[in-house]
């Protein structure tokens, strides 16, 4: 059986036009008359071969259900050259046939070098993609702008503006859970207690679910945004694990408080013991 595989990311779509379809037809074109069975990844990353396509396209070729597989390019399998020659190697040792609209590489010392350096020059590409994005980021956040809707309790985000503002319903209760948390007797003080009381009282978290979990509300009570601190490019999110930058790499942006410094000061102090009581 013949496969297709066509990726695109949300990114390069909008820049090249690498539309799923526009792929799937360039590969029939080569195919002819023949009958494909269509693996397509869209909006996902070529920086990792996690994908729901990728991954049934390979169950299959170890099924022995599929013989050769058709792609665009070598890059539409992956952004990483390391990845490419996995996927290349892999197939090859099952038997398959891969062949790609642009380009033919031949089983020669020849065609396994161009091979490479084509798949290095698309890795190169998209790191250099990456990059200016990441500094166009800082940049547009250091001109005191927010770069999207992060989606905090009690405040919207004003697109226009490119601001935070105060959502008057969230940040009552924001005030609501700060207060209940300081003014709660210390034997039945909780931050569980605040969340099912919040779910019994039918408000809607920030994504519209009838539960709250115990980790939002205490998301909301360390959130110095209230304070009127928001911090932008504090997250290290390239690659594949999210890490948190130095603080001197972070970018403050203010915005309207929600909190008073002394009550979000108290507040602290509460967790802390409560933190602290919890591992005794």
């Amino acid at each position: 059986m013949i496969a297709i595989y066509a990726r695109v990311s949300t990114e390069e779509q909008a820049k090249h036009g690498f539309s799923i379809p526009a792929q799937i037809r360039e590969c029939q074109n080569l195919i002819g008359e023949a009958e494909a069975l269509v693996f397509s990844d869209e909006g996902v990353s070529g920086e990792t071969l996690q994908r729901p396509a990728l991954n049934e396209l390979r169950r299959k070729i170890q099924h022995q259900e599929i013989g050769t597989v058709y792609c665009l390019d070598p890059d539409r399998l992956s952004r990483k050259l390391l990845h490419q020659l996995l996927l290349t190697e892999e197939w090859e040792r099952q038997g398959i046939t891969l062949n790609f609209v642009l380009g033919d590489y031949s089983k020669t010392p020849e065609g396994n070098l161009f091979y490479a350096l084509r798949g290095a020059i698309s890795e190169f590409e998209k790191a250099k993609i990456t990059e200016r994005m990441c500094r166009g980021r800082r940049e547009k956040a250091r001109q005191g702008r927010v770069l999207r809707d992060f989606q905090i309790y009690g405040y919207d985000f004003d697109p226009k503006s490119e601001q935070l503002v105060i959502n008057p319903a969230e940040a009552a209760i924001v005030k609501q859970i700060y207060i209940g948390l300081i003014t709660t007797p210390l034997e039945t003080r909780s931050i569980s207690g605040i969340a099912r009381a919040l779910t019994k009282a039918g408000v809607p978290t920030k994504k519209g679910a009838k539960k709250w979990h115990r980790q939002v509300v205490k998301q909301i009570l360390c959130n110095r945004t209230y304070l009127g601190e928001f911090y932008q490019n504090k997250w290290n999110t390239s690659g594949h694990r999210v890490r948190l930058r130095p603080q001197e790499e972070w970018i403050l942006i203010p915005c309207p408080s929600i909190i008073e410094p002394e009550v979000f000061s108290e507040v602290q102090g509460i967790l802390a013991s409560l933190s602290v009581n919890s591992r005794s």
